[in-house]
């Protein structure tokens, strides 16, 4: 497809996430502003747009060009995603939503894996090529998506019709006083600075710009890794990538199922996941039998993938008001992308087949990660007790029958919807 070498498609990965750099912070903020339905429409039509456009491309310098204009129609689309979750959502509620966001990119990939290989028969067929197919048929279904977006997306419940006055009352009682509201000022520079000056707003953006850059190189070359460690053709490595994305979908959604439906804590999964990633590398670097290599690739991405969602419903627990959510959120996602500019130089065609060095220097990246979460966790060890506090309160809810139903006050007891106060108590010894 036009010429280009491994390291021409490095940096069509690099253009794309250049803009997300500069544009995640400014895009997010819009939010409040502009509201979430109207901010979603707006990146999902022009990126639909842009990416149906891809297959006008006559050369590599015009392929660059349309991706950073992707890129940066594209920012501000996941932070604000997650950002609009704490309008509805407690922090022991958000990992598990949060995830089942973060996994849809992982299941794209799944079904791009799937698409690529069938579009791929079908290039000399008609005037276009398989590569042009793809991009006409996944932008079309972008900008469908956008005005099925505008349609039924809900802003927040202060202003969702489907919910009944009664509903959207509990819906409000029920979440901390930290969380953003319809209300709420479009901008507040001052809560801005307030969220820079939190030391875990920094951790946090460190720790998921470190993590991805251990982890984002060999997940976008593993197709032409695999196919360079001889282990699959080049027409059949997408196909190998799908129990890669598979397993990665599965540990998302059930290690943020621990974490917000058990007395799990985040930084329990944090921890275990960065361990398990870094023996993984480890492996990765000294052995050469191609089953192992591939089996603990699959291990890599189940263990990198863990916890992803539990890292961003941790940060929130910190946080309060509409322009610091949204500001931090942004920050954090956009220093993020600075790795993705990163992770694909990394995994260069000269270290071909072995990268025994990018896998070296993944393994390093990691271990700044599990630093950084350690640092985490003694500054937002008060806090995170709090919300085990509640979880545990929770969990008696669900033994009682009471699950969904109580608004908590300041003692053991809850307020059910009816106004009739209970006891919260258990002789279990998971709750003493």
């Amino acid at each position: 497809m036009l010429g280009m070498t491994t390291n021409d498609w490095a940096w069509n990965a690099t253009l794309y996430f250049i803009p997300f750099v500069i544009f995640e912070i400014p895009s997010t903020l819009l939010l409040k502003y502009s509201t979430p339905r109207l901010h979603q429409f707006r990146i999902s039509l022009l990126w639909g747009i842009v990416t149906a456009c891809h297959a006008a491309v006559k050369n590599k310098h015009q392929l660059w060009a349309l991706r950073f204009l992707l890129g940066m129609f594209e920012a501000g689309l996941f932070p604000a995603m997650l950002a609009q979750l704490t309008y509805w959502y407690r922090p022991d509620e958000q990992s598990t939503r949060m995830a089942l966001l973060s996994v849809l990119g992982s299941f794209a990939d799944f079904l791009t894996a799937f698409i690529s290989y069938g579009f791929s028969f079908t290039s000399g067929r008609g005037p276009l090529a398989g590569w042009q197919w793809i991009f006409i048929v996944e932008g079309s279904l972008t900008i469908i998506l956008s005005f099925i977006i505008w349609k039924f997306l809900p802003n927040y419940p202060d202003d969702s019709k489907w919910l009944t006055d009664e509903e959207r009352a509990f819906l409000l009682s029920r979440l901390p006083e930290s969380s953003p509201k319809a209300t709420d000022k479009s901008f507040s520079l001052s809560e801005v600075i307030r969220g820079l000056k939190r030391p875990e707003s920094w951790l946090f953006s460190f720790l998921k710009l470190f993590q991805i850059l251990g982890t984002y190189g060999l997940s976008y070359w593993l197709p032409s890794i695999l196919k360079n460690w001889g282990i699959t053709s080049a027409s059949l490595s997408p196909l190998l990538t799908v129990p890669v994305s598979i397993v990665s979908i599965i540990s998302g959604i059930g290690f943020s199922f621990l974490v917000d439906y058990t007395i799990c804590l985040p930084s329990t999964i944090a921890i275990l996941s960065l361990i398990a990633t870094l023996i993984s590398y480890i492996v990765l670097t000294v052995v050469t039998n191609k089953g192992v290599l591939y089996a603990f690739t699959i291990l890599t991405s189940f263990a990198s993938s863990a916890d992803f969602s539990v890292l961003t419903s941790w940060l929130s627990i910190s946080l309060k008001g509409t322009s610091e959510i949204e500001f931090i959120f942004g920050f954090s996602n956009g220093l993020a992308q600075v790795s993705r500019i990163i992770g694909p130089q990394i995994y260069r065609s000269k270290y071909a087949p072995r990268y025994t060095i990018p896998f070296g220097i993944s393994l390093g990246f990691i271990g700044l990660s599990l630093i950084c979460v350690v640092l985490i966790y003694f500054v937002t060890k008060e806090k995170t007790i709090k919300v085990y506090q509640e979880k545990k309160r929770k969990l008696l809810e669900r033994k009682q029958n009471y699950d969904g139903k109580p608004i908590y006050n300041d003692n053991t007891e809850a307020v059910n919807e009816n106004g009739e106060i209970f006891k919260l108590t258990s002789d279990d010894d998971e709750f003493k």
